[in-house]
């Protein structure tokens, strides 16, 4: 199925969670990061659980640290 990540189309198997897309960019990390879909945040406790759906919006937010 296809849905957006930060603007760019990607295609992923159907019933995956936030958690298995975040797995697949490689970019699971301890913290500083925020994932929204379709204009909501989705609490990193519930990663595991929010599937989604075809044409979903997804913004992925990695803190970056340094000055």
């Amino acid at each position: 199925m296809i849905i957006k990540v930060n603007g760019k189309e990607r295609d992923i198997e159907a019933c995956s969670s936030v958690a298995a897309l975040l797995s697949a960019e490689v970019m699971i990390s301890a913290g500083g990061m925020a994932v929204a879909v379709n204009g909501k945040v989705v609490r990193r406790p519930d990663w595991e659980t929010r599937i989604l759906n075809e044409n979903d919006d997804v913004i992925i937010i990695n803190a970056a640290y340094g000055g």
